[in-house]
């Protein structure tokens, strides 16, 4: 692994030179001195590095954020750490807005600090393409998850290795396509609800929507058919769990807004192809072996420019945690709604709980209608920001559609 190291520390540098010979000793370090070497030039060949690590202030009049925005203008750019004495959560939002892949706090280093974030930082930047991913994925071991017989599904084609989960209206088996040996999971109609006309058609819509979305953040769909008059879909399978786990674990300020980030980059291919997704949850995003999130369960998903729902209006389907104030109206829901459930997951992200409890779901509607804004800890507050339009009470209040948000986040 070789690192780059811009700092106008000689202290600072030694100590980076002891932390990796300590937790990574493999690790090939070039030391750079920009109060005597300035700043990299125009088509400097950063292809020899794997990561960098640049200071915030790279000398008494440098920018090191600035810096970081031209290296990547001027062509691909390693993953990169940016590393501050004194910068709090407003300098971690304007690092990933230029670009890097983390932002750390000098003081807080230790040796296997830095280079597990030197490590998380390279494995988010390998990009696995879509058309191979689930061929290097293989089934975790120890798995929770419950031994289940072929006959559990029934689909020709495909050899049922575990039942995975059971909702209000599907089951979910872990299976192997028997002509290649991938491993995905099969999404079935409950039996209690296939012979429904309603439940059925809204399961078999789920993947016409997907099918006509096809972005990288939203999951893959296979094949579908009907085994035993039940509907089901093949689907990608997640070894990386969902975010629900990730925040239970706690997930950093630096991480949440990473995720927002993906976010807004996966709803907006969403809204683009004129759908809504009305349930989004934790539950409901979904990590890659590379960290990359897709988003997945379109069940109750709403096309835009349709003339009939398959829900009735005022019906309370999707997660009262998560619904936003229009939707617990029974009003129209548009792209807006869904941007408003995001701004409830950031809140869970950064906090690790939810803006607005109840001890029913009409308690937690009157909160989502009438509840003020929660406000982040004072270490927190560089995301009020964002938070504040995210959950504004009124659609007109909020941002006005997820390429908005990325570009306040990007900008």
């Amino acid at each position: 692994m070789r690192v780059l190291v811009i700092d106008d520390s000689p202290e600072f540098r030694g100590r980076v030179v002891q932390y990796l010979a300590a937790a990574m000793p493999d690790a090939e370090l070039t030391l750079w001195d920009p109060a005597a070497q300035g700043r990299p030039a125009v088509g400097f060949d950063w292809r020899r590095y794997d990561a960098l690590l640049l200071d915030d202030t790279p000398g008494p009049d440098a920018d090191g954020l600035e810096w970081l925005t031209e290296f990547r203008a001027d062509g691909p750019v390693p993953p990169t750490l940016v590393l501050s004495d004194t910068g709090g959560e407003d300098m971690a939002v304007k690092a990933v807005k230029a670009g890097a892949a983390d932002y750390l706090k000098k003081p807080d280093l230790t040796p296997i600090r830095l280079a597990m974030a030197i490590k998380e930082a390279m494995i988010e930047s390998v990009s696995i393409s879509r058309e191979m991913l689930g061929l290097t994925q293989s089934l975790k071991v120890g798995e929770i998850g419950q031994p289940a017989a072929a006959d559990q599904a029934g689909v020709a084609g495909y050899r049922v290795l575990r039942k995975i989960g059971e909702g209000g209206m599907s089951r979910v088996f872990l299976a192997e396509r028997e002509s290649d040996g991938l491993q995905l999971v099969l999404k079935m109609l409950d039996t209690r609800l296939a012979r429904d006309p309603q439940s059925q058609a809204r399961f078999v819509r789920e993947y016409t929507i997907i099918q006509r979305i096809q972005n990288e953040h939203v999951v893959m769909i296979f094949d579908q058919g009907i085994a035993a008059d039940s509907p089901w879909l093949a689907m990608e399978y997640f070894p990386g769990g969902d975010l629900h786990e990730r925040i239970q674990k706690g997930i950093s300020s630096m991480g949440a807004l990473k995720i927002l980030v993906q976010m807004a980059e996966a709803l907006d291919a969403v809204h683009t192809a004129g759908v809504v997704h009305r349930d989004l949850k934790p539950q409901n995003i979904m990590f890659r072996a590379n960290h990359r999130l897709a988003i997945l369960d379109f069940g109750l998903a709403r096309e835009l420019d349709a003339t009939t729902t398959l829900t009735q209006k005022g019906m309370v389907m999707a997660t009262p945690l998560y619904m936003s104030p229009e939707q617990c109206l029974g009003h129209p829901h548009d792209e807006r709604g869904d941007l408003y459930s995001t701004g409830v997951i950031l809140y869970e992200m950064l906090t690790g709980k939810l803006p607005y409890e109840g001890d029913n779901a009409s308690a937690l509607a009157y909160q989502h209608v009438h509840g003020p804004i929660p406000r982040l800890p004072k270490r927190l507050a560089g995301y009020q920001p964002i938070l504040d339009r995210l959950l504004a009470k009124r659609p007109d209040g909020r941002f006005q559609s997820a390429r908005e948000l990325f570009n306040f986040i990007a900008h």
